[in-house]
């Protein structure tokens, strides 16, 4: 997993002197509390990654599509939903949300194994009666499930070997589509102190394009199958990631990407040094047009704040393991 690349020496001797003044570089996190957007708050306690878009746009994404070919049963089924539905995703407002609910098993070879332990979020739609309804129409009803200590009822999608893919919509009117061991661990949301929640407060909870990761456990299994000097270079210490990108407008425009970074004090320690080389490259990049970025420290918490490219955008996402993205009409807004 390429979270940290390391840059070779020549260019890191380079960044030096870009980067001694932002090394002391560290403010106040006063006015960037923002609230935290729905998607986080309700995401399942076991996620391990979550991606998630406007709807209308996201949709178009081929990273996005790349991201949910990973998982074939989750395209398979939100492609479904969509369709007997009758949803048109550009005529909507809402979001969708793909959890990653466990590290992704390996086979036996070293190979990917397809994984169910999933879950789509369908949310912030501008009719979730309508919504609703169509799911009705749409879906035949089988059991139920229990959700925040209330009963909701089950509807198939579909059964496939040992997948059993259903959707549910929950008392705020989202949508949820996950096979049944994956909807079983509805109700139990993030804890009020994960790190993860410290991580999405110094994030942009409003922008089109967002995301969270923790890290460790795809780490501690990726190390099974890199040499002993690539896990040495394995981030330690680091509890969550989350990330934000809010598109400029207009043709070239810099879009403001953000970061936050949650652990203990050495790893955050240990970091820091990647992440005032990457803001120096940026700002190398970008020349005297963009604002400066800005690092932001605290002992446990890390975070940046940059305009960047869509290119540059793209290589930071790519460092994450997170879909690219590309900016063509406005995320966010309802298209006919």
């Amino acid at each position: 997993m390429p979270l940290f690349r390391s840059h070779p020496r020549s260019a890191a001797a380079a960044l030096v002197g870009s980067v001694s003044m932002l090394a002391l570089l560290s403010l106040s996190c006063q006015g960037r509390k923002a609230q935290l957007a729905d998607w986080v708050v309700t995401a399942p306690a076991p996620t391990v990654m979550a991606v998630s878009g406007a709807t209308g746009w996201v949709l178009e994404q081929p990273h996005f599509q790349g991201l949910l070919a990973r998982y074939p049963m989750a395209g398979q089924s939100l492609d479904l939903f969509l369709k007997r539905a009758r949803i048109n995703p550009r005529q909507e407002t809402g979001r969708v949300t793909f959890y990653v609910l466990s590290s992704l098993p390996l086979g036996q070879d070293g190979s990917r194994v397809e994984p169910s332990d999933f879950l789509l979020q369908l949310g912030g739609f501008q009719n979730p009666a309508a919504l609703n309804l169509a799911l009705l129409d749409a879906f035949p009803q089988e059991g139920s499930l229990p959700v925040d200590g209330h009963e909701v009822p089950l509807h198939v999608l579909l059964d496939f070997n040992q997948y059993h893919i259903r959707a549910v919509v929950d008392g705020a009117g989202r949508v949820w589509l996950g096979d049944l061991g994956a909807l079983s661990k509805l109700g139990a949301g993030l804890p009020a102190r994960d790190t993860v929640r410290d991580c999405a407060r110094w994030t942009n909870g409003a922008a089109p394009f967002q995301g969270f990761l923790k890290p460790q456990g795809l780490l501690r299994e990726a190390s099974s199958h890199l040499t002993p000097e690539q896990a040495r270079n394995l981030p330690q210490g680091i509890d969550a990631l989350a990330w934000s990108v809010t598109p400029g407008s207009g043709p070239g425009a810099l879009h403001r990407f953000e970061l936050a970074i949650t652990g203990n004090p050495d790893g955050i320690l240990a970091v820091a040094p990647w992440l005032q080389r990457f803001v120096a490259a940026a700002t190398g990049l970008q020349g005297g047009s963009a604002q400066a970025p800005e690092i932001l420290q605290e002992p446990r918490r890390i975070g940046l704040r940059a305009q960047l490219t869509q290119e540059q955008v793209n290589l930071a996402l790519a460092r994450l393991d997170q879909p690219g993205i590309r900016f063509g009409h406005a995320p966010g807004t309802a298209r006919p």
